[in-house]
């Protein structure tokens, strides 16, 4: 056997003798099945879209921008998604905090009910909202009967209706990551809080908020961008009248016959949200915590 058999290095993880350019060749090769998978379920569509926006007589992104509905439908979205992403991560916290020290049988419940929500389809939960808060529905039937209540209630159809909707089918994209977050807190410094006298608000204050802060953020940020996308919850809980920028779409799509206006629009959803993103990881790295 040759002396440099003998003295070459094995690559890691390989059991071969090898050098770093061999393995860097090997890792290399592995990053073609997701760049090629990402190139045809994203690149692909993206270019149909950008073709049939450009298919119009005129310039549909300039249209697009200077349409009052979309406009008013951009902030109308934005200003919904902040306020069902704060509220999300709030209960988030609290229902992953209950997770971590509740009992065995408390456990067990909340966790499947939040995978039982998880795994529903999103139609079938926004209709069981629906059905809850129309003016004759399932709340008014508990109120009625708590004698709190003999007239019909005016909610469904209401930006408010909306809410608690978006917030139920986006719990478990916050509550998840925040959970393993609560999980691995050290155990060492809630002894140390609680010898030095800590009481439980002073301990969650001073200790666990701040080490799960940034699965907060995280968790935040997703579902923020997930919220801009929404369509089946506001159409069916908000009604015409409460538009997000995917039912302007998609009225442009069905009912105006604009298609290149429709497609003007999704890629502008598209870029806005891509652009939020990447501001979200400049300040908080989310994508550090998610890697």
């Amino acid at each position: 056997m040759a002396v440099d058999e003998l003295t070459a290095p094995a690559v890691p993880g390989t059991g071969r003798r090898g050098g770093p350019a061999e393995g860097g060749a090997e890792r290399r090769w592995l990053l073609w099945p997701p760049l090629v998978f990402f190139a045809l379920t994203l690149g692909v569509p993206l270019a149909a879209l950008l073709q049939q926006a450009l298919s119009g007589e005129g310039d549909a992104f300039a249209e697009s921008l200077h349409m009052s509905v979309f406009v008013a439908a951009v902030w109308r979205t934005l200003l919904l998604a902040a306020i069902a992403t704060a509220a999300t991560v709030v209960i988030g916290t609290c229902y992953a905090l209950a997770v971590a020290v509740g009992p065995v049988w408390v456990k067990a419940f909340l966790m499947g009910g939040l995978l039982i929500s998880l795994w529903t389809s999103i139609m079938v939960r926004t209709i069981g909202w629906m059905l809850l808060e129309l003016p004759a529905g399932a709340l008014y039937w508990l109120l009625q009967q708590a004698h709190l209540r003999s007239e019909p209630i005016d909610l469904y159809q209401t930006t408010p209706a909306m809410y608690p909707a978006m917030i139920a089918v986006m719990l478990p994209f916050a509550v998840l990551p925040i959970l393993a977050s609560v999980t691995g807190v050290d155990r060492e410094q809630l002894n140390a809080a609680t010898v030095f006298g800590a009481g439980p608000m002073l301990t969650l204050r001073a200790v666990v908020l701040p080490s799960i802060r940034q699965a907060m953020i995280s968790g935040g940020v997703l579902v923020f961008v997930m919220s801009l996308g929404f369509y089946v919850t506001p159409l069916l809980l908000g009604g015409p009248s409460n538009m997000t920028v995917s039912g302007i779409i998609n009225g442009q799509l069905n009912t105006a016959n604009r298609p290149d206006l429709g497609a003007a629009m999704s890629l502008l959803l598209i870029g806005g949200t891509v652009a939020i993103y990447l501001v979200a990881d400049r300040l908080f790295k989310v994508s550090e915590r998610w890697g």
